[in-house]
């Protein structure tokens, strides 16, 4: 399992809610894969509603470790982001990731950095394009301290030519790289040729020395476990293959 180089490789997996989080990790469970590392992704209700350890005893029971948690489109009230540090801190990967952020949350990144701090976690902001990543770098870059940093999905772009333009200035703040690939009938291979050249972009990021986490994660179309899991073996014996490279 790919963890050289400061690189941890993991796939999201989202839920609705307690039950449909069991019944993924039991998924997970029976396909011994201990020590896994996933991206738990959740929005905003579930966020608000279920306890800390309704989110996080069933994956530490099976024996997996949560890179980061990641939610959509959150509001930022003071509450819901302290809740989402303290759940942050509880992780292995003690990171918080909120995508699709509004201008208000620019706004609010300074009084966030403070909470995240406080609970000893890091906070990444998720943009959805190139205009985006550069009005987040130009707040970023006022705050020091690493508590917080950018996601970045490449699904967001419409190539890896694209993604790279503006994933490579930003790279010492980005935390987080999410990759996925599709074909004419849906989901396809990461490694395969398809919408995206993956094979690329992973020998940049290994080339320049990236360190965060890398997340095989689809948005556009649904993926079973077992596809993930493939995916995760297959694109963790090509890092594999280019660390022995350098």
């Amino acid at each position: 399992m790919m963890e050289t180089a400061g690189l941890i490789l993991s796939i999201a997996v989202r839920v609705k809610g307690e039950r449909e989080l069991e019944e993924v990790v039991e998924r997970l469970r029976d396909a011994g894969v201990e020590s896994l590392w996933i991206q738990l992704h959740v929005d905003a209700e579930t966020l608000q509603q279920a306890s800390l350890w309704d989110l996080l005893d069933p994956v530490h029971d099976a024996g997996m470790r949560i890179a980061s948690v990641r939610v959509v489109s959150v509001n930022p009230g003071a509450e819901l982001i302290e809740k989402l540090a303290v759940v942050a801190s509880e992780t292995a990967g003690r990171t918080a990731i909120i995508s699709s952020p509004g201008a208000q949350v620019l706004e609010a990144l300074g009084d966030w950095l403070q909470v995240f701090a406080t609970y000893r976690a890091r906070l990444l902001i998720e943009p959805r394009s190139a205009r985006e990543t550069r009005q987040l770098y130009k707040v970023l870059r006022e705050f020091i301290g690493g508590v917080l940093g950018i996601s970045q999905v490449q699904e967001n772009f419409p190539s890896t030519e694209h993604f790279l333009r503006v994933l490579t200035p930003y790279l010492q703040l980005t935390r987080n790289v999410q990759v996925s690939n599709y074909g004419e009938e849906g989901a396809a291979r990461i490694l395969t040729p398809g919408t995206y050249n993956n094979p690329l972009l992973l020998r940049t990021l290994v080339s320049r020395g990236y360190s965060g986490q890398l997340t095989i994660g689809y948005e556009r179309a649904p993926t079973s476990i077992s596809f993930l899991l493939e995916e995760h073996r297959a694109v963790d014996s090509f890092l594999k293959s280019l660390e022995e490279k350098i």
